[in-house]
């Protein structure tokens, strides 16, 4: 079933939610709770499969109440979750074929910074070292048994696929370079003037009576580095707009982001459904946008932003500098000083970041492309 391409990722979510799936459709599933608060790893598997069904290739949502895996051409697993590991045994012994995009880093001075206490982030630290140098253990890892579970293996970067073979054993051959993207429809949206975006926004507050702010737009959640964000712009006096909602585990962090706020130039909006026009005004009218967490594989929001030139502060632990190459501000989310620099730099100079890196993104890291990629790794596993 062909599909049109404008379709919302809301609408594409709510109709395949509850639609029966046809035998030897391609079947997508992430982990059963992560719906409850969407990030980037939830739009990906969403925008894939508007991609792929705009090319005619039949694609749903998996329904483990409902579908039988043995109907189905394959399935398609976003993220790493301990769950998978029997839904992937489950298609192997029914000669269905598995697919898997990890979306995943592994940082130890990341899980060092983001552990609840000393003792979790040293065993985090000792299993990252573990994984790195002791072979037999990187072998019994729940996730290296998943992933050797899988056909094919479709990370984000070739930075992550490094990592995925070199902690997690996985071989070369099943290693897709699979990149993340940008919608070009929502980027022309993107590319409004500034004029045109605060006419877009109206009746948004923060749109017509804030003039320029850096913006931030995500969860709020301490990965995501958002409270060394809220200190950096209060340090520097910049006003602030932060699009986005906690989760539930993340609800003290929100509530810390918020004392942080008192008193400064910080308006916290709320969420905003993806593809909503506001958060299209937002980006295109953004003096610098900007995302310090403790990594990224890129991170969505941050390709949207730079397909249009606004000013990028981005962090520089994932496969950022995949993408973005020396087109936009580096941070370390780890030195706070990084942050207020690259912050200055972008806003000083707000209008500097080169042409270039738009063209290359929307010319290279569309959902188009990245269907196609996927479609034929598809074929080839099926075969």
């Amino acid at each position: 079933m062909k599909i049109a391409e404008t379709t919302t990722p809301e609408a594409w979510l709510d109709t395949h939610a509850t639609r029966p799936n046809d035998p030897g459709s391609v079947l997508l599933h992430a982990g059963s709770a992560v719906f409850q608060a969407p990030g980037g790893g939830e739009v990906q598997l969403i925008k894939t499969g508007i991609a792929l069904q705009a090319r005619g290739c039949r694609v749903g949502l998996f329904n483990p109440w409902r579908d039988k895996i043995a109907d189905a051409r394959l399935i398609h697993l976003f993220g790493l979750h301990p769950e998978f590991e029997a839904v992937a045994a489950l298609a192997k012994s029914a000669g269905i074929g598995v697919v898997i995009s990890p979306i995943c880093w592994y940082d130890p001075r990341a899980q060092w910074a983001l552990a609840p206490g000393w003792l979790s982030g040293g065993l985090a630290v000792a299993k990252h070292c573990m994984l790195s140098h002791v072979p037999p253990l990187r072998h019994r890892a729940w996730r290296s048994r998943l992933l050797r579970l899988a056909d094919a293996v479709l990370p984000n970067s070739r930075a992550e696929a490094d990592q995925l073979h070199r902690l997690l054993g996985v071989r070369a051959h099943r290693l897709h370079v699979v990149p993340n993207a940008v919608d070009l429809d929502d980027s022309a949206d993107f590319g409004r003037s500034a004029t045109d975006a605060h006419e877009y926004g109206s009746g948004n507050a923060w749109l017509s009576d804030f003039g320029d702010y850096v913006l931030y737009a995500g969860r709020i959640e301490p990965r995501k580095n958002v409270l060394g964000l809220i200190h950096a712009c209060r340090a520097l006096d910049l006003p602030l707009v932060v699009i986005g909602s906690a989760p539930a585990e993340s609800e003290s962090y929100m509530h810390r982001c918020r004392e942080a706020a008192a008193g400064a130039r910080v308006r916290f909006t709320g969420s905003l459904p993806k593809g909503d026009p506001r958060l299209a005004a937002a980006l295109a009218s953004a003096r610098v946008f900007a995302l310090p967490s403790w990594f990224e594989t890129p991170g969505l929001a941050t390709l949207e932003a730079a397909a249009v030139e606004t000013p990028v502060v981005v962090t520089i632990r994932g496969s950022t500098r995949e993408y973005f190459g020396d087109d936009v501000h580096y941070c370390d989310p780890a030195d706070p000083a990084t942050i207020r620099e690259a912050l200055a730099a972008a806003w000083d100079h707000p209008r500097a970041t080169r042409p270039e890196l738009a063209a290359r993104i929307r010319q290279n890291w569309s959902w188009n492309e990245t269907a196609r990629m996927t479609e034929a790794i598809y074929d080839a596993v099926a075969a």
